[in-house]
């Protein structure tokens, strides 16, 4: 992936300007859209730091954080049914459209395995015209935070809703001075259709493709707010459940932490053989949008930082199990203004660089979406997240086995027939099982 190499010359110029931060633990994060571009990334410095280049240096990369993330098409596709099942958002209607549509979804999936499919994009389209409501419909679904209605037909494309408080600050004279961004004139926009059209007919697979070679080398946090359509928790779940790294396939013995924040539940967490799943409750598409400080302690536990970054108290429950893998530190509360650990200080500086690179990629494709027109004709292009407006991408045949290896024999797989009951947490769903497979035949 072309886009990968560019990175790469990123750090370099990066580390040759502020040498002192050269050994620093390296985290790569982002969301959403970022999901298919860190894993590339991620390969890139492992392979760099495997042949360093004479004259170069290795870099101390240390985990990956993905929110949310556009990782697996074919999962994240085909969980839309059972979300909208699970969080009480379907009808018989909306799911016999949905079924047909998700048949000629795999139909294409099975001719070319992309990052986007068209006929695939189609399913959210239909989910949003089928939720239009208020006077002449004026109201739908926002694909980003099902607990809102937005403006049809944008649907979440105006949220958050700050986005014009947001502009006016960041085209301030003083403001771009700060943050020496006075080379180019204007203001401030949240798109740049430039860099978009840079980023169009992507022909790479899909980054699923690339996490176990990745998780053989480092840590990765894979982590879901519940409350997301667009790139939803349950098909982030049938991504680890069907994935195969280390040896094994999904978790094989991580019980389900519940997590705590100020003494209220926080989310769930999994982790298991250099792999970390969290789903966080009352969460949006942006976590640290809704819950700040459980995606503050989340980020912490994750990157072994210092428990004085955080002025709040947070907690694992016990959990009867033999075989839990020892659980990231944090969690104390203490005084705010107490000296902080240099190196993990370090290695947030990084972390915040790195998230604003790919958090440019999520606007990209806002700005692409807003272009898109509404109607009912199939060739309707409406990519959630995606900065490509093109159908003629052609890219290796799916191979049968990618298809069938979604589903087991017998249907849906629980560790526990328990997991299934719908529990709420201050207006938040449990997690369907992080085991269960994706169930594209019984859909069918």
């Amino acid at each position: 992936m072309q886009i990968t190499d560019h990175f790469l010359a990123f750090l370099k110029a990066f580390f040759a300007i502020f040498p002192e931060h050269a050994q620093d633990d390296l985290y790569l994060a982002g969301e959403s859209y970022a999901g298919t571009y860190i894993p590339y990334f991620a390969k890139g410095v492992i392979d760099h730091n495997d042949d360093v280049p004479q004259g170069e240096i290795s870099y101390n990369l240390k985990g990956l954080a993905i929110g949310n993330g556009w990782i697996d098409p074919l999962t994240q596709y085909t969980s839309y049914i059972p979300y909208l099942d699970h969080h009480g958002l379907s009808t018989p209607d909306l799911q016999d459209k949905l079924i047909a549509q998700q048949d000629r979804c795999l139909d294409a999936i099975r001719l070319q395995n992309s990052i986007t499919q068209n006929a695939c994009e189609i399913l959210v389209k239909i989910i949003l015209d089928e939720s239009t409501k208020g006077p002449e419909n004026t109201q739908c679904l926002n694909q980003y935070d099902v607990r809102l209605k937005d403006a049809y037909p944008e649907c979440g494309l105006l949220w958050p809703y700050e986005l014009p408080q947001m502009k006016t600050y960041l085209s301030r004279k003083d403001v771009r001075e700060a943050l020496h961004a006075t080379g180019i004139s204007g203001e401030w926009s949240e798109c740049n259709s430039a860099v978009g059209q840079a980023l169009r007919f992507d022909n790479a697979q899909p980054s699923f493709t690339l996490l176990p070679g990745v998780l053989e080398k480092v840590n990765v946090m894979l982590y879901s707010g519940d409350q997301d359509l667009i790139c939803n928790h349950i098909g982030t779940e049938y991504l680890i459940s069907n994935m195969t790294w280390q040896g094994a396939q999904g978790f094989q013995e991580a019980p389900k932490i519940p997590w705590t924040v100020d003494e209220k539940p926080a989310g769930i967490w999994r982790q298991e053989r250099n792999l970390t799943y969290v789903l966080l409750y009352n969460a949006s598409h942006m976590v640290p949008y809704d819950t700040p400080l459980a995606a503050m302690d989340m980020i912490n536990r994750f990157m072994g930082l210092d428990p004085t970054l955080q002025p709040f108290t947070s907690k694992f429950e016990t959990v009867d199990s033999g075989n839990q893998e020892e659980l990231p530190p944090g969690g104390e509360k203490v005084d705010i203004d107490q000296p902080r650990r240099s190196s993990g200080t370090r290695a947030l500086i990084l972390l915040i660089v790195l998230v604003a690179i790919c958090a440019a990629i999520f606007v990209i494709a806002r700005n692409n979406r807003r272009k898109k027109k509404f109607s009912g004709d199939d060739e309707v292009q409406w990519f959630p997240l995606n900065n490509s407006g093109s159908s003629d991408r052609r890219h290796g045949p799916i191979h049968s086995d990618e298809l069938d290896e979604l589903v087991v024999e017998g249907g849906i797989r629980s560790d526990d027939d328990d997991d299934d009951e719908e529990e709420y947490h201050d207006g938040a769903f449990d997690s369907p099982d992080p085991d269960l497979d994706s169930p594209l035949e019984q859909r069918r």
